[in-house]
């Protein structure tokens, strides 16, 4: 922008950038990004709590194994939502699924223990 105004190094946040006033008219408020990695096992592993303020999450599978994700605990290999090895790719926004985006969700992979990434944006 130009003098007085936000350049490319000032760090701000909600009114003042154009993802905020998104976030404030869409949302009711302001919003931020949360990131994880979890090794999700052969067992059921939670990738990730329940969560209110969730608006979004996505998850990437980086590891090489199948993983299957759902909202519910008792997910099996073969079951849930897949995500392929090395590119599978879930994502769950509350436009789109509602009240669903806050849930826990758990997940197991198919053959041995497998990465994903996790991107959540959570109303502040």
């Amino acid at each position: 922008m130009g003098r007085g105004g936000i350049t490319p190094d000032t760090f701000t946040r909600g009114a003042d950038t154009t993802a905020g006033r998104f976030s404030i008219i869409r949302f009711g408020g302001p919003t931020t990004s949360r990131t994880s990695t979890v090794s999700v096992l052969t067992t059921v592993t939670r990738v990730a709590g329940n969560n209110p303020r969730r608006v979004s999450i996505t998850i990437y599978n980086r590891g090489v194994n199948n993983v299957d994700i759902d909202y519910v605990s008792s997910v099996t290999a073969g079951t849930g939502i897949p995500l392929t090895g090395s590119s599978g790719v879930a994502s769950s926004t509350i436009e789109d699924d509602g009240e669903a985006v806050i849930n826990e969700i758990y997940g197991i992979a198919t053959t041995a223990t497998s990465s994903v990434f996790v991107v959540e944006v959570i109303r502040v």
